[in-house]
């Protein structure tokens, strides 16, 4: 009986964990419950773009999703595999670029 409950233990989906990463009030970045979607939102009338590095468990190479539309917009991703690390970041012309640590879920 122990050996049945471990099997169906065992086989049942991994526990999603909520990413969120930001970096000086400037952007928001999220991915929530199943993690199939992450979301980047322009949070400071800077007039700098803002965008969100983030990977997949299906492939675990690196994408971006840019946000372009300005102060309280927020862009997101299509669904797909589970995102398990993020990065919120603010373009800077000229300059590195201001990005928070990865946060990894």
């Amino acid at each position: 009986m122990a050996v049945g409950a471990l099997a169906v233990l065992g086989s049942s989906p991994a526990m999603a964990i909520d990413l969120s990463s930001s970096k000086d009030g400037q952007v928001h970045a999220y991915s929530y419950g199943t993690n199939t979607r992450v979301a980047v939102k322009d949070t400071k009338q800077d007039g700098h773009p803002v965008y969100v590095n983030y990977k997949r468990e299906t492939s675990g190479e690196q994408y971006a999703l840019w946000n372009k539309s300005g102060s309280g917009t927020t862009m997101t991703s299509g669904a797909g595999g589970a995102i398990y690390v993020i990065q919120a970041c603010v373009s800077i012309d000229g300059w590195p670029d201001k990005c928070d640590v990865k946060r990894e879920g």
